[in-house]
């Protein structure tokens, strides 16, 4: 008898923010690269009392969001998940239980405002983790960037990308131009 070939497992985590649907887009992007995908769609709650409310929003929510990316690909399976508990905990728990393949969460929600789920998660999966950030409306505070360091890559046309304060010896930053000219090859100027 044959055996079937095992499905690519995901698991998507979902919170109520404003940012699950563009989590589940990512998730299904990722299942729509397999034939036949198991996903997983968790949503982990605080109270028992919103077990109702809950399903009945991962329902909606997952059926629109499916007919979008399943088109033509009938052999999807899809659960719903909703439990109790700690989010991080909840989350890597279910993939572990599943031995999934990918879980993607985002990187903002209504979790912990402090404290990142996603990094929870990431640092307890058992699997990797494809994490959803830099959603609009979040700010993310990044070094400013160098005036003479731009101006040295404008003036080299990309051949230097750093001034010579931050070419000294104690910063660490490796760029490398591969030249568009040049197939790199065994042998070649990368290897």
């Amino acid at each position: 008898m044959a055996t079937q070939p095992r499905r690519y497992r995901i698991v998507i985590a979902l919170d109520d923010s404003e940012y699950a649907a563009i989590v589940l887009e990512h998730g299904l992007d990722q299942a729509s690269r397999h034939d036949a995908p198991d996903l997983h769609v968790l949503a982990v709650i605080d109270d028992a009392a919103d077990v109702a409310a809950t399903n009945t929003r991962l329902v909606t929510s997952v059926l629109e969001a499916l007919d979008a990316f399943r088109a033509g690909k009938p052999d999807w399976r899809t659960r719903l998940h909703v439990r109790q508990g700690e989010p991080a905990e909840e989350i890597a728990n279910l993939a572990s239980e599943l031995d999934a393949d990918l879980i993607v969460i985002g990187r903002y929600g209504l979790h912990h405002p402090r404290r990142s789920t996603a990094d929870a998660v990431v640092a307890t999966a058992t699997c990797p983790t494809l994490v959803v950030a830099g959603l609009p409306g979040h700010v993310v505070e990044a070094e400013a960037p160098c005036a003479a360091c731009a101006a040295t890559r404008e003036v080299s046309k990309g051949e230097r990308w750093f001034c010579a304060e931050h070419t000294a010896p104690d910063r660490l930053r490796l760029s490398t131009l591969v030249p568009s000219s040049t197939m790199p090859t065994g042998g070649g100027p990368l290897w």
